[in-house]
């Protein structure tokens, strides 16, 4: 049985698992991303957790170790250049060289959402199928895509970014890195709380509900989604906009990449996929050229970035292969 270290890192949490050639969660640890931190940090959580969270045996049994990350990333450096959802004074850090050093293994970096499509492709429902795409809606939104069997890469490793793309300029929400209009910005699980009160101002002519009253005492994104649940029509009004904005992210997918299967992963929608999913599969027809793919939740749950990350070592893209 051949095992590798998958690392998963997200704005919120990090997680590190030893997962077997047939993609089987050996063991995992799950920890919080500190609230500050520097160009070191991540790697020395990271390098702790394997230390002392797993055991020593299976440390010593892994091939090599895989890590998806939050990016941009500079994969010829191994480093993350700027993760806008990442709530540090910096938000560059570090990431091969110093767990490569710690742990004396190899060490394969790759988008999370990268890694999350490969491991798809490698494991999960993507098996088999060559044209693919991987969407986390999470604290940020980003994606995996695979091409013809290609996992795509990129000059620097980012030719995924498509939380970034623009979906509604018109309402004026500045991204964490700088852009306005990006579909992260607007609808990720992070930034809801900061477009609902946009949302509020130049597009709300309702009622001033409970949740009206609310969002300028600070809430988060799952709170609009409880007020939804419970008929509030601010909450009604801006979930079905959010859903509007997902369709529209994801019809680019569509018209750029034309996969087969999407496989829509992270918080956002694995904890609201029974009032997001039927109405993004609703909508996304009125911005779709190509022909429209089968949508499903992943089901690995919170467990498909460590996965992914470790199929990068039992299975490396070979489009990944020039960065090592």
């Amino acid at each position: 049985m051949g095992l590798a270290i998958g690392i998963d890192i997200g704005a919120s949490f990090i997680r590190v698992g030893v997962i077997d050639d047939a993609g089987r969660v050996i063991v995992k640890e799950k920890a919080p991303v500190p609230s500050e931190g520097g160009e070191n940090t991540m790697a020395e959580l990271i390098i702790s957790m394997i230390n002392e969270k797993i055991p020593r045996k299976y440390v010593d049994e892994a091939s090599a170790i895989g890590v998806g990350s939050i990016g941009p990333l500079d994969l010829r450096s191994g480093n993350v250049l700027i993760a806008p959802n990442l709530k540090w004074s910096t938000k560059r850090f570090r990431v091969v060289d110093p767990i490569a050093r710690a742990i004396n293994k190899k060490v394969i970096l790759c988008n999370d959402a990268a890694a999350a499509a490969w491991g798809e492709h490698v494991f999960g429902d993507g098996k088999g199928i060559d044209n693919l795409v991987y969407i986390t809606l999470s604290t940020g939104i980003g994606a995996g895509v695979i091409v013809d069997g290609n996992l795509l890469i990129g000059k620097d490793g980012n030719a995924h970014e498509v939380g970034h793309l623009v979906v509604d300029a018109d309402l004026g929400v500045r991204c964490g890195c700088g852009g306005i209009g990006h579909w992260e910005a607007i609808a990720s699980g992070g930034n809801m709380p900061r477009s609902i009160a946009l949302f509020m101002e130049k597009r709300y002519n309702g009622p001033r509900t409970r949740l009206y009253e609310a969002v300028n005492r600070g809430i988060a994104s799952q709170d609009i989604f409880r007020y939804a649940q419970e008929g509030d029509a601010l909450a009604v009004e801006f979930i079905d906009y959010i859903a509007d904005i997902h369709a529209r992210g994801m019809a680019g997918i569509i018209n750029a990449y034309d996969p087969e299967l999407i496989v829509l992963g992270g918080s956002v929608i694995i904890n609201n996929s029974d009032v997001l999913l039927p109405k993004i599969i609703d909508k996304i027809s009125k911005y779709t050229a190509n022909r429209i793919p089968e949508i499903k939740l992943t089901r690995f749950g919170d467990d498909i970035g460590i996965i992914g990350a470790a199929a990068l070592v039992h299975n490396v893209p070979a489009t990944l292969r020039r960065f090592l």
